[in-house]
């Protein structure tokens, strides 16, 4: 398995950025755009748990979409999207990781419910 950091910058977004910050806060520390196998993880923790922040438009919030939205761009449509992001997942827990996607819309929103979420992943 091909574990290195990115070579590519990968410019942080808003959840990324807001995401660091609270791990910082939990004295968790992290790796960023960390390359596992095919992909690139947004943050990995002590080696073995991911944490992906989904882009409510990019990734298709089923609270907001419908499995046959078609996002431009990706174009793809939301149930092509969710399937390539649960391929992700079963891939990273074959590997032996464990993974905790978070949406957009919490992380803006709800630092409480992200933080006791992230504590409960990392404790697992």
């Amino acid at each position: 398995m091909s574990r290195n950091k990115t070579k590519k910058k990968i410019p942080v977004n808003k959840i990324e950025h807001t995401v660091s910050q609270l791990l910082t806060n939990m004295d968790l520390p992290y790796e960023r755009q960390v390359q596992l196998d095919k992909y690139t993880v947004d943050f990995l923790i002590q080696g073995k748990y991911i944490i992906e922040c989904y882009g409510d438009y990019w990734h298709c919030n089923p609270l907001l979409y419908t499995s046959s939205y078609y996002n431009k761009g990706k174009k793809k449509t939301a149930d092509e999207i969710w399937k390539r992001d649960e391929e992700r997942r079963l891939t990273f827990q074959a590997l032996g990781f464990k993974f905790l996607s978070l949406w957009e819309g919490e992380i803006r929103n709800n630092h409480k419910s992200i933080r006791q979420k992230i504590k409960r992943f990392t404790n697992e």
